[in-house]
This record gives structure tokens, C-alpha cells and sequence, in this order.
């Protein structure tokens, strides 16, 4: 299957800032994105040319995702990443400090059957912005998100489906030190 995730990211151009990642199953297409609003046309230009699920940032408005459905030829799907009960004061400090512009660092762990998530990651940076985007199977997951905590990433989104089984290994492997968000489908 191909999938796109679009992340909100400052000045980013989602027609060159792209990055593709092949996996067993597919290909996963990250594009950041500066303004949401622009993410209903380039993301329906993604399902034209097959992409079968798109997921988006946490920090992506509710009304954009209404916009991308609308916006989608019939099969695609749009998931969006949301926080638990658990997650909630982290994910408001966190939205606190990146509004006053000092955000901690960020990371997305992305769902990819044999990935090596030691080599299979990018950073990008833009002013006070950073973010690791890293390729992970279930297994490995946790023991990324307790290295990404550790090293003081203050806010992790997973995204391709991790179980629910998956979501709690890497909720319990941080320890309240990150919020993590998990993509999923509205009703």
C-alpha cells in the first residue's frame, strides 16, 4: 500500500519538501507542509497517483482533515493523529512552548515492516522546529520512543497503524516524559 503523511512544518513546500520511503509493503510519502490549507489539493493529487491512505499531524486542524475527505476520490482514507487522556498535559505544554516558540524537540515513528530505525530516520530543523522522523516495525517501537525520550523529545506521533497493543508498549516506554499521539480514523 502507498501512504503519505503530511506534517505541519514552518515555510515547508509540500511540492519539494517530500521524502519517500520504501517498505516491504509500499512506500510512505512525508510531506511537510507550512500552511494546512494547503494540504486538501496536494494530498488529492497523492490519491490520484495511488496513494491509499493519507495521515495527518496532530497539529493539523480538524476542519483541514473535513477538507482532505472532501477532497478524496473514493477507497482513500484520511487518519489524523490525536492524544489520549494520558498524553494531555504533555501535549499542552508542549503546544504551549512551541506557540511561545521553544518547542522541545519532536519525533514521528513511522509504522514500516523490516526498517532499520537506526539508519531508516531523517531530522529536519527550521528555526526553533526540530523533528526525527523515524522508520520502525512494532518491535522495535518502544525501545525508539524510550531513546527518543531519553534524549529529551518532548512529543512523539506515530503513524501506519500501530496496534493498540503497540501504542501501550511505546505510552509505557516513555513514562509520561513525551505525549504520543496515534493516527486514527474519525467516524
Amino acid at each position: 500500500m502507498h501512504r503519505a503523511i503530511f506534517y505541519e512544518f514552518p515555510d515547508a513546500d509540500p511540492d519539494a519538501d517530500r521524502f519517500v520511503h520504501e517498505t516491504a509493503s509500499g512506500s510512505v510519502t512525508i510531506v511537510l507542509v507550512g500552511d494546512p490549507s494547503a494540504i486538501p489539493l496536494v494530498a488529492a493529487e497523492l490519491a490520484g497517483a495511488g496513494v491509499a491512505l493519507i495521515e495527518l499531524c496532530g497539529g493539523v486542524p480538524l476542519a483541514v482533515r473535513a477538507r482532505v475527505k472532501a477532497a478524496m476520490p473514493g477507497g482513500t482514507r484520511v487518519a489524523s493523529v490525536s492524544f489520549g487522556i494520558e498524553s494531555i498535559v504533555k501535549a499542552a505544554e508542549f503546544n504551549r512552548a512551541f506557540m511561545e516558540g521553544k518547542p522541545p524537540a519532536e519525533a514521528c515513528i513511522v509504522l514500516a515492516s523490516g526498517a532499520d530505525p537506526a539508519a531508516d530516520r531523517f531530522v529536519r530543523g527550521a528555526g526553533a522546529q526540530h523533528v526525527t522522523f523515524v522508520m520502525a516495525d512494532e518491535l522495535a517501537a518502544a525501545g525508539v520512543a524510550r531513546q527518543l525520550a531519553d534524549d529529551g523529545v518532548g512529543l512523539i506521533e506515530l503513524y501506519g497503524g500501530f496496534s493498540d497493543e503497540a501504542a501501550l508498549e511505546i505510552i509505557e516506554a516513555v513514562a509520561g516524559r513525551a505525549a504520543v499521539g496515534v493516527s486514527g480514523f474519525g467516524h
